[in-house]
């Protein structure tokens, strides 16, 4: 057996995946994707799955098409299911036009994937990664680089461990044709600098540095599962809800534990991890946190704030919402899938007098204030807000119901003693609802 099909082989049958499972390979039509979908296709004489190939066409080179047309023909020389797919790359900013590709590309992906995504990345691509992380000062996480198969995602590489020379020699022995992207000799990317300038050159000095390289990601690896293992028991320790963590309970920890917990609680909620300088900010102001304490830092469009000896993390999006005049509805939707639902139940909530103007909105003064208990004074928002432990940030955009521009209630919080429904009186019941899946809403 061809020794690069031997370590596919060894490969597929560590990961122990189902009988009759579905591999979705990308196949670009270079020479890495056209060996990985050969290969395969060797493999499938002798164990029962099914194969499907798929090209993303990006739309970034005039030739694309035609390298489209050439994994076509592939796929029906293999008799192997083809799929084209056509992406169109936005100006991303933030990602940049490799990383609007690459986001592009894995959506995908995701479309037409069953069981198993498949892709061709091999030693020297793991190597480049490793370069390009240690370049940004990753941590373990990022030194950790592509695993050879990530179970949550189902993405298998199996060619990780494989040489760029087991790779050409496997091509030359079944005269494959595939294509060469000039793209790849553009040095101006930092991954074809690399690839073309610094790795040749390293290698010419240490010829097994891609191979010892890969051995010291996986040790990298073993650490970050261990590490992170360990974050998410102090994680659940402190956790209170999805978007909140025991802050006195945190403060606890030592600097290094609290600044893990931060990076897993962010990572659990697909947020970029912030730079080293921003995580020692909120590392040290959990430290410090105490009931007055204000915290209120930034990272990747949401916030980490505090209130109350918690820790929040916010949705920096608007939650601000449009007025609603309300007429009987049972669902009355605000902003960020916030509802507001009514049902009417005899004896328990307000009577409302429906040729009137009831109008669901926002506070519009915090001194603004409602009669809660025949016997007690009226309470402003201001204090039913700080009662009931509402953070600062949803105050401002806290639903509340007017009748004729008086405010009668703070849905959910508190209703107006002087708008009671009685005991064989019909009262309509108010109750606020926030979508579990918004931050800090």
């Amino acid at each position: 057996m061809n020794e690069l099909v031997n370590f596919l082989e060894q490969s597929f049958l560590k990961q122990k995946l189902k009988k009759n499972c579905h591999l979705l390979v990308g196949v670009s039509g270079g020479i890495d994707s056209v060996v990985l979908g050969h290969s395969l296709s060797q493999l499938r004489s002798q164990y029962p799955f099914d194969l499907t190939f798929i090209y993303v066409d990006h739309q970034l080179h005039p030739e694309s098409k035609k390298w489209a047309e050439s994994v076509k023909r592939l796929a029906k020389k293999l008799s192997t299911e083809y799929i084209y797919e056509k992406v169109y790359i936005d100006q991303d900013l933030k990602l940049g036009i490799e990383g609007a590709a690459r986001k592009h590309r894995y959506q995908a992906f995701q479309k037409h994937q069953q069981d198993i995504l498949v892709l061709a990345q091999h030693e020297d691509d793991q190597l480049e990664t490793l370069l390009l992380q240690l370049a940004r000062g990753a941590g373990l996480k990022g030194l950790s680089c592509m695993p050879e198969y990530h179970d949550d995602l189902k993405i298998w590489r199996p060619l990780l461990g494989v040489s760029k020379e087991l790779i050409y020699d496997y091509q030359q022995q079944h005269k494959l044709k595939f294509i060469e992207d000039p793209s790849n000799q553009d040095n101006k990317y930092d991954r074809n600098y690399l690839r073309n300038k610094v790795i040749p050159l390293i290698k010419k000095r240490f010829l097994q540095f891609a191979s010892t390289s890969g051995r010291s990601v996986r040790h990298m690896a073993d650490a970050y599962n261990y590490q992170n293992s360990m974050s998410a028991e102090l994680y659940k320790n402190v956790l209170e809800s999805t978007h909140q963590i025991n802050g006195l309970k945190l403060k606890k920890l030592s600097e290094y534990d609290i600044g893990n917990v931060i990076r897993y609680w962010l990572n659990e909620h697909q947020v970029l991890m912030p730079s080293m300088k921003v995580l020692n900010q909120i590392v040290n102001q959990v430290k410090k946190i105490d009931l007055e304490s204000r915290i209120n830092i930034k990272v990747d469009g949401m916030s980490i704030r505090s209130y109350n000896n918690s820790l929040f993390l916010i949705n920096n999006s608007e939650n601000s919402f449009k007025p609603v005049l309300w007429k009987n509805h049972n669902k009355v939707i605000l902003s960020n899938n916030r509802e507001v639902l009514s049902s009417k139940i005899v004896g328990q909530g307000l009577l409302l007098d429906a040729s009137k103007k009831i109008l669901i909105d926002k506070p519009l003064n915090m001194n603004l204030k409602i009669k809660i208990k025949a016997n007690q004074p009226a309470r402003s928002l201001k204090y039913i807000f700080q009662e009931n432990k509402i953070p600062p940030w949803e105050r401002e955009n806290y639903p509340c119901l007017y009748v004729e521009d008086k405010l009668i209630a703070v849905i959910g919080l508190a209703d107006s003693v002087e708008y009671a429904a009685n005991k064989k009186e019909v009262g309509v019941v108010f109750m606020y609802k926030k979508n579990p899946s918004m931050a800090g809403i």
